[in-house]
């Protein structure tokens, strides 16, 4: 067991969106593993995890937003709180500049990445009693403003505002902004297959990271990020963005991985 799970406790039951491939899919396991009872949802079964007796899954679509809310109560209608529930599903869109963005595919991009989860979270309230902690999983993009980030970084940012206001709203729980740093997932495939270009000089770096440490695969990264996100209500008010890579949670990044 690494160092950082000396000083956090796991929760002991999780949702997480997004949970058939990349961060929420190694999450998922590693909660599972870690002896958490683990509730799924994506649109597509992760047929892996689904051979857990600890995995309960939901198949929705998050951007259906008139289905997520009767789906989500006739599900948890046995559930009456959550100890960790995490806000993990969303997309990249397209790179390149905001001038020359299609205003169609952004507005695709903000219905998963910010209007899906005011959709899940207001399903959430209405279904069970009680949620001990909240996490939206936002990026560094919401708040470096590089070149090239158009859809995503805006809906990022803006689901950074939305921890804010639901922290705000739902005193019971405590809601933050969590950045995870860099992973090995799909969305760097997505961002790899873009050509060069001197004008983004952030996807050079992000390059220049592939299969080094520095970007970690979803199964790497997952008891770290976990170990981050249990810190969070001890570190910082409800309401705040925390980057894995900076304090007070960057310290789980020199220890240990189990």
């Amino acid at each position: 067991m690494g160092a950082e799970q000396s000083r956090v406790s796991l929760p002991k039951r999780v949702l997480i969106t997004g949970v058939h491939t990349g961060v929420g899919h190694a999450l998922a396991d590693y909660y599972l593993q870690q002896g958490s009872q683990v509730w799924g949802i994506s649109r597509s079964r992760p047929e892996d995890l689904s051979k857990h007796p600890a995995f309960d899954f939901l198949s929705l679509d998050l951007t259906d937003h008139d289905r997520v809310g009767p789906e989500i109560k006739h599900w948890l209608h046995e559930v009456d709180h959550f100890d960790f529930v995490l806000l993990n599903a969303g997309i990249l869109g397209s790179f390149g500049d905001l001038r020359e963005a299609d205003l169609d595919e952004m507005k695709q991009v903000m219905e998963l990445n910010l209007w899906a989860n005011k959709s899940v979270v207001d399903a959430l309230d209405a279904a069970v009693d009680r949620i001990q902690q909240m996490v939206f999983m936002s990026s560094g993009a919401s708040v470096n403003g590089n070149r090239g980030w158009r859809g995503y970084a805006l809906s990022k940012a803006a689901l950074n505002m939305m921890a804010m206001l639901y922290a705000a709203e739902l005193t019971g729980t405590h809601c933050s902004a969590f950045a995870p740093g860099i992973v090995e997932t799909t969305m760097q495939d997505q961002l790899q297959s873009f050509p060069q270009d001197e004008r983004f000089p952030s996807l050079e770096a992000l390059r220049s990271k592939r299969n080094t440490s520095a970007m970690p695969t979803p199964g790497e990264a997952a008891p770290k990020l976990a170990a981050a996100m249990a810190m969070i209500p001890d570190a910082a008010p409800s309401g705040e963005f925390l980057d894995i890579r900076h304090p007070p949670l960057s310290t789980v990044l020199d220890e240990a991985t189990v």
